[in-house]
């Protein structure tokens, strides 16, 4: 089967392909089309560095656990990306629990915490609980623990704050509605312009097809406004209730979104606007189509540019196929005795999207690359998780299209007779309505896949494996002759104190050649690195505060030497 071209008169200004079943032109363009994205995916996958993931902390001044002369009049906590800081973001609090006044900015990798009293601060333990919010949106926290003269016998937890499952939802739904409804509302902007064009079809067929496009409008323009509250919500781990606080709805705390809100509803309103002039109404439409891009994982990877010009593309062809497949849904039932037409009208269709599919197949790819970054964080996060999901269920749509494509349209376009016209018609609209249904799911995923950190749940690098969670002592191997026990007493949110002890082949505690290093983790609360000290052969302590409960995972490294630095990985269950 193969697609002859025959040009007509322009959309934009450019010839526009008129394609009708016969020769071998348009499938050679289609193939050349495929290698040039081919050829543009694998230049940009050799010549770009490795991506970055959500902002991490790689340093404190003073150290987790540091007992100082005098208490600091500035506390310095540095990432390895930009962050910004969300209301209230940083507390600081005393040995009792009580709030110790302090000023908190964000410059960049810097976030800096002056505490206003600082001559006037007494002898004991102080807990800096902090909340900021990475280059992509996403909220990171943790804490920071230091003593003035000398640590306090007993320190109040800071107060906990779990991130709400209930905000998480109704921000993954909204983006879910949105997605949908934009993509929508984009791509039937583009099939009138597109896979339409010159055709005459009965005015009931625009009539539904601009129906919709107006309700699609209605509700992405309501899901782009709530999803800003909704982020600043989600950013400042509060319960739903916050959606309709003034500091979620600032632009201080969410401008990213404002201005995706704002460029998205603006390409809405232009494209419904000029509905009746399909070519205008298509480019007003491009704008609306890159809102989404403008915040999400996109914005953290290096080159963000790229990977923004990657996603938009990504839009564009996702938008090009669910709005050509509603459509021909809703176009199909008025034009199915008009064969010439309706088989026109779905061949364009059929081969912009067999383009669009390629799009969506290389620009997922180089996205998932570049946000993941590692087989690990495929394999081992609940982000990496959904995009696998998400894949299967392109897949499974491609093969219906694929069908679709080679049995379905020849029956239409061979159809001869009221009978069998109507009955072509009939399985070519089942088959656009199972399509539809399988790519509604995919954007559902697509919805809470955003929303999901790339890293892996379970860090495992260098060799190590990860202990599986109990009470008591954990243990994780060091490389293939070294092994870590781990113990986190009491257990509870709180002081804690991790002690770790490094174990030969025999059995025998070792000295290494260099302090270990320990980390602990638990979910986006992130303590950084631990400061131990030597309390025996082969074995180290290190002071720690735990501001919530829940599975605590600690890695530990040992440099064995210049080019060896196996890792281990403890969980603890912290209740």
């Amino acid at each position: 089967m193969s697609v002859s071209l025959t040009r007509r008169p322009c959309l934009f200004g450019l010839d526009r392909l008129d394609l009708r079943w016969g020769g071998g032109p348009g499938r050679r363009a289609l193939g050349r089309l495929l290698v040039v994205l081919a050829a543009a995916a694998y230049a940009v996958l050799l010549s770009v560095s490795p991506a970055q993931a959500h902002a991490s902390l790689i340093g404190t001044n003073p150290e987790e656990g540091a007992v100082l002369d005098a208490a600091p009049e500035t506390i310095t906590f540095t990432f390895d990306e930009a962050v910004t800081l969300p209301p209230a973001g940083v507390t600081v609090y005393d040995a009792k629990g009580e709030e110790v006044t302090s000023e908190a900015t964000a410059s960049g990798t810097e976030m800096k915490v002056e505490l206003a009293e600082a001559s006037s601060l007494g002898d004991g333990t102080y807990v800096v609980a902090w909340r900021a919010v990475s280059a992509d949106g996403h909220p990171i926290s943790g804490s920071l623990t230091f003593a003035v003269g000398a640590p306090s016998l007993s320190v109040a937890p800071p107060p906990s704050a779990e991130p709400s499952k209930a905000t998480a939802a109704i921000h993954g739904v909204l983006q879910f509605i949105q997605y949908a409804a934009l993509l929508l509302v984009v791509g039937l902007v583009w099939f009138r312009a597109l896979i339409v064009g010159e055709h005459r079809v009965p005015d009931r067929a625009t009539t539904r097809v601009q129906k919709l496009q107006i309700l699609a409008g209605m509700v992405a323009v309501l899901a782009l406004v709530f999803l800003a509250p909704a982020s600043g919500a989600l950013q400042s781990e509060s319960g739903p209730g916050a959606i309709f606080t003034y500091d979620a709805w600032s632009p201080a705390s969410v401008g990213k979104e404002w201005l995706s809100a704002l460029v998205g509803i603006i390409g809405i309103a232009a494209a419904l606007a000029l509905r009746e002039r399909p070519r205008l109404a298509a480019l007003a439409a491009l704008v609306a189509i890159v809102s989404p891009a403008l915040v999400g994982h996109s914005r953290a990877v290096v080159p963000a540019w790229l990977v923004t010009a990657t996603d938009i593309i990504h839009l564009v062809a996702g938008a090009l196929w669910l709005g050509g497949l509603v459509g021909l849904a809703l176009t199909l039932p008025l034009i199915t005795r008009r064969g010439t037409v309706a088989a026109e009208i779905v061949t364009r269709f059929s081969t912009l999207a067999a383009a669009s599919l390629a799009a969506l197949a290389l620009s997922g790819v180089l996205m998932g690359w570049r946000i993941l970054e590692s087989w690990t964080n495929l394999l081992n996060s609940t982000y990496g998780t959904l995009l696998m999901t998400k894949v299967a269920l392109v897949v499974a749509v491609s093969v219906m299209a694929a069908g679709n494509r080679l049995l379905v349209l020849p029956r239409v376009r061979q159809a001869a007779g009221h009978d069998d016209t109507v009955a072509a018609g009939s399985m070519l609209r089942r088959a656009v309505l199972m399509e539809i249904g399988v790519l509604v799911v995919v954007l559902g995923v697509t919805g809470f896949l955003v929303d999901r950190p790339p890293q892996a749940e379970v860090p495992s690098a260098g060799g190590g494996t990860a202990a599986v969670a109990q009470t008591g002592t954990q243990a994780a191997e060091l490389g293939d002759d070294h092994r870590v026990y781990a113990t986190l007493t009491p257990g509870t949110p709180g002081p804690n104190v991790l002690r770790l002890q490094i174990q030969d082949a025999t059995g025998e505690p070792v000295e290494a050649a260099a302090l270990p290093t320990a980390k602990l983790r638990s979910g986006d609360v992130d303590l950084g690195s631990l400061r131990l000290t030597s309390v025996g052969a082969g074995t180290w302590e290190s002071d720690v505060v735990l501001p919530t409960g829940g599975t605590w995972e600690a890695t530990v490294g040992l440099r064995l030497g210049e080019f060896e630095s196996p890792l281990g990985v403890l969980k603890f269950s912290v209740r």
